[in-house]
């Protein structure tokens, strides 16, 4: 009987006890309790079993406790782990691992900050082809890499292209290549600020129906990042390069400084559509005819998240291109990619 009564005791002792949990105390006197899930970009998130996750503006709170430790990242990028006690003004006091106790200011600490995701590579490959038999015979290969690694402050841009083109005369019966275009380009661009960044790149290229052996050109200059969201991105950029040409006939080489402007555009209508555009101009020192222009755009249609279609067209435009050559080139391609 003796321990049935005190069971009895116990059991009604425990429900009456208040449930263990972190509290919020707000500058208007109310307190709130529940699990701090975090305190990032001026809120506190809450978690409550009445109200579910619930967020509070920092600049209301007065100060909070927490019964498990949180991880605190400070300004300077110091961070360290401990139970939060309640302190006056809008702060709060850690008892770090290994660095005592340390007064911190809500509202300029990050607490439990999820963590970043590592650094990883992500773009797209994309193919091309037709062939043809019969009253006409073609064959055309186009291939384009394009990949992107974004950091915190920094970003890594590769992209790659081949194209390749054969026909044969119906009448000689000799088969001769119509297109051998193929290049890489990489940049690195390092943001001073929350829109502003400098870049360094450098392209290689070559194009043996324009006679073109190697087109390289190198260059430093600033960007400025108009967007930047999962829905639409805009940048332009202006710099200078070295522009060097070497032909494989008796066009003389070029070797000279110039002056580069670029810019980039995509823009995702719907999860289905979206389109981009990417134009390079170069101004040649050597020669006030001579500049290079270079664009790139079209359509992308996802049929999954990995598969697509696209159409696009490009456009190169040389005033002063190899002799016999024509100024301009315009290619229209319609393939399919996969993202990685």
């Amino acid at each position: 009987m003796r321990s049935t009564v005190l069971s009895a005791f116990a059991i009604v002792a425990l429900a009456a006890a208040p449930a263990f949990g972190d509290s919020v105390k707000l500058k208007n006197g109310d307190t709130l309790t529940g699990k701090v899930v975090s305190i990032l970009d001026g809120k506190v998130t809450l978690a409550t079993d009445a109200a579910g996750e619930i967020k509070i503006d920092v600049a209301q709170v007065e100060t909070l406790s927490t019964d498990a430790p949180i991880t605190v990242e400070l300004p300077n990028g110091a961070t360290f782990t401990g139970k939060a006690a309640a302190a006056s003004g809008g702060n709060i006091t850690v008892e770090g691992d290994g660095v005592g106790a340390q007064t911190v200011a809500l509202n300029a600490a990050a607490i439990n900050k999820p963590a970043k995701p590592p650094r990883a590579w992500t773009g797209s490959v994309v193919g091309a082809a037709t062939w043809t038999r019969g009253n006409t015979y073609t064959q055309n290969v186009a291939v384009d890499i394009n990949a992107v690694n974004r950091g915190e402050i920094d970003r890594l841009t590769f992209a790659g292209w081949y194209r390749a083109g054969r026909q044969k005369d119906q009448g000689t019966g000799v088969i001769s290549t119509s297109e051998r275009r193929l290049g890489a380009g990489l940049k690195y661009d390092y943001f001073f600020g929350d829109k502003s960044y400098w870049y360094a790149n450098m392209t290689a290229e070559k194009n043996a129906i324009a006679a073109l052996d190697l087109r390289f050109v190198a260059g430093v200059g600033l960007g400025w990042q108009f967007i930047e969201n999962p829905t639409t991105n805009l940048n332009a950029e202006a710099g200078a390069s070295w522009f060097s040409e070497n032909y494989s006939n008796a066009t003389p080489t070029v070797d000279e400084a110039a002056l580069r402007a670029a810019f980039h555009f995509d823009h995702k209508w719907s999860d289905v559509c979206s389109m981009f555009d990417d134009t390079e101009l170069f101004k040649i020192f050597g020669d006030p005819r001579d500049y290079l222009v270079k664009t790139k755009g079209g359509f992308r249609q996802n049929f999954s998240a990995s598969f697509f279609a696209q159409e696009w067209v490009e456009f190169y435009w040389d005033p002063t291109p190899a002799a016999g050559k024509k100024r301009n080139d315009v290619t229209y391609y319609v393939g399919v990619g996969w993202n990685f």
